[in-house]
Order: structure tokens, then C-alpha cells, then sequence
């Protein structure tokens, strides 16, 4: 089958996702599988670490039934109620409910042809909160994701894939102030919401003359502005205790050649710039609304020699 019937195929498979990003993942991870399976001469077993409800594994093992190897694919997952969901929607899936970050965890799984890590890496990140601090620890909460990182690769065969998707840093000073205007009144009860209740940093910001103009750091506007399309919904519950960026794409590539791997496609974007201009205008001159993903693509060297997570 060509890639005009797998856009099709896509097109109208992936509409109810509710997370657009997993969306770009899945299809990257198609086109990947598709590609490996000319090369190989077995079908190909798949990890996914960060499962949660198997939108992503199970709908890539499910299209390809016939290039991949179902009965030695895994998803792990730490939450117990997604994982239950797993195993309704995807039955005979393989997905154990433990936390991934655990090297005793990751030393039993096996080796795998690609490793899935989709929005998994910054819940890594997040959960780095320092209670003193009363915010997330960063130098410490970057270890850790690094650690994540490494742990997971030791999972793939020589030469195996990573497919990477998660949130993207920007760059910048992130102290530097934006001034931002609300274009109605519920955008604006809505920030008030996000700053009362976001976890994983302090939201600091100055009321100005006008009442729907406020001035904030560009590290609390990077996360209000990719937060914003959830708030009010049932999924605010739990994003407003992760912060969806961790690294800038430099920070990316440097953790990716770091664990030996080489990077054959990355990308960076966006899917909600039009729902951000629906709520508030940038009055800041020369800011722009972020990109607020990144996917990668990457390959194991073959002459990476496997390092320790302890």
C-alpha cells in the first residue's frame, strides 16, 4: 500500500483524537514502520514507554498487523486507570502498569526494534517538584528526563528507532516580559484559572492599566498559552500539574547524540496556533506564539556501546 492510502487511512481514522500531537506521532511512527519493514526480515516489536490508554502503540499495532510483532510489543504505564483502559480498548495488547523510569523495570523488558516516547518525557520533568522550592527543581527535573532517556535506548536493538514527540522550550531569555490582551472576558477569567492552579511553576504576572492587559515572563506565557486549550475541560484536571516544556531543540539534539543516536528527521510545530489568536493578542513587538511540539526521528548507532542508568 502506497503513502497517498495511508494519508487517507489517517485522515480518517485519527479524527476523534482528542490530543492532536499523538495524531503527527502516529502517523511518523506509520511511515517509519513501513520503511524498517523492507529492511528487516522479522516483524518488528515495538516499546512504548508512557502509554497511557494505547491510543498510540495500540493503534500502530492494530494498522499493521502483518509488519509487526503484537505478542512481543509493550506499553508501560505508570497510571492504573489508563492502563486498565488499555487493555479494554486494545485487548491482547501487552501493557504493564509500572513506572518506567525504574531500571529494574526497564533491564526485564527485552530489546526492541522502535521505542515509542509520546508526550512521555516532560511527565518525567514535572513530576520533579521540590516542595520547598514550592516549584519544579529544573536542574534536577533535567537529570532525571536525561536519566529517562538513556534507560529507554538501552531498550532498542542495534540500530533500532526512537520516535520522539513532546513539548518544545523556547528560546530566549525566559525572564523576558510579554504583554498580552485578552479579547474577551472569559479568556481572561480563564488566565486567572490557569495562574490560581498551575502546579509545576509559579505564575507571576503584572496587572496593567487596561483590565484585559497583563505583563508576564516568556516562561509563564509558553506555558499559558499551550495550557489555555484545556482549560475548563476534564483533561485540566491532570495537565495542570505538568509543565509541557522541558527542552529547547538544542537541549533535544544534544540529549539525542548523547545517547548515540542519530537524528534522520526533526521537526517543529504547532496545531493550535488559530485557537491562541481566538484568545489573546500579543502586544509584546517581535514575539510570536511558539512552536509547541517537537518530533524527532532517530537512529541507533551501531556502534553505541550500552550505559548505565543507575
Amino acid at each position: 500500500m502506497d503513502d497517498d492510502f495511508w494519508d487517507i487511512y489517517w485522515e480518517s481514522h485519527l479524527q476523534t483524537m482528542e490530543n492532536l500531537g499523538k495524531q503527527v506521532a502516529i502517523q511518523a511512527a506509520s511511515r517509519l514502520i513501513r520503511h524498517l519493514s523492507k529492511e528487516v526480515n522479522h516483524p518488528l516489536r515495538l516499546l512504548e514507554l508512557g502509554s497511557g490508554e494505547g491510543q498510540v502503540i495500540g493503534t500502530l499495532l492494530d494498522s499493521h498487523k502483518q509488519l509487526c510483532d503484537r505478542n512481543n510489543s509493550f506499553g508501560v504505564d505508570y497510571n492504573a486507570q489508563s492502563v486498565t483502559r488499555c487493555r479494554k480498548d486494545y485487548p491482547g495488547l501487552r501493557v504493564d502498569q509500572a513506572d518506567f523510569t525504574d531500571p529494574v523495570i526497564l533491564g526485564n523488558l527485552g530489546k526492541f526494534d522502535i521505542l515509542l516516547l509520546v508526550n512521555a518525557l516532560h511527565e518525567v520533568f514535572s513530576n520533579t517538584f521540590d516542595a520547598e522550592l514550592g516549584e519544579v527543581d529544573i536542574p534536577a527535573a533535567k537529570n532525571n528526563v536525561l536519566s529517562a532517556l538513556r534507560g529507554a535506548v538501552n531498550c532498542l536493538e542495534p540500530s533500532g528507532w526512537l520516535v520522539l514527540f513532546d513539548g518544545l522550550e523556547q528560546t530566549g531569555n525566559p525572564s523576558e516580559t510579554i504583554e498580552l490582551h485578552f479579547l474577551d472576558p472569559q479568556a481572561r477569567a480563564d488566565f486567572e484559572t490557569f495562574a490560581k492552579q498551575y502546579h509545576p511553576f509559579n505564575i507571576q504576572f503584572t496587572q496593567l492599566n487596561n483590565p484585559m492587559n497583563v505583563q508576564l515572563s516568556r516562561h509563564s506565557f509558553t506555558r499559558y498559552i499551550t495550557k489555555s486549550i484545556f482549560l475548563g475541560k476534564r483533561l485540566w484536571q491532570t495537565e495542570q500539574l505538568e509543565s509541557y516544556q522541558y527542552f529547547t531543540e538544542q537541549e533535544f539534539r544534544s540529549a539525542i547524540d548523547q545517547e548515540g543516536l542519530l537524528i534522520k528527521d526533526l521537526q517543529t510545530l504547532t496545531m493550535n496556533d488559530e485557537k491562541w489568536r481566538s484568545r489573546v493578542e500579543i502586544i509584546t513587538p517581535g514575539i510570536e506564539f511558539p512552536d509547541e511540539h517537537i518530533l524527532i526521528l532517530a537512529k541507533l548507532s551501531p556502534g553505541r556501546s550500552q550505559k548505565s542508568i543507575i
